[in-house]
């Protein structure tokens, strides 16, 4: 992403029905999801590992554009899983 891109991306951040939806997006994408269906066929695999890059990059764009929210979104996750 360029600046402008960034800067973009941070105001949706800072509002919280665009946090939530940015959200939903890296769960979506699989950005936080670590294993692999070994059980899945070749092309299920890597239509996963496509997925999940997608929401990594998104990932790093957070943390370039706002890290206060990318650490926010790391929060948010953990509170999920306890």
């Amino acid at each position: 992403m360029d600046k402008r891109e960034l800067q973009t991306l941070s105001n949706v951040l800072k509002d919280d029905y665009g946090f939530q939806f940015i959200l939903t997006l890296l769960n979506e994408l699989g950005a936080f999801d670590r294993g692999l269906n070994r059980n899945a066929s070749d092309k299920e695999i890597f239509m996963t590992l496509g997925k999940r890059e997608k929401g990594q990059w998104l990932l790093d764009c957070i943390f370039q554009a706002n890290k206060q929210k990318y650490i926010a979104i790391l929060e948010q996750k953990e509170k999920e899983h306890e």
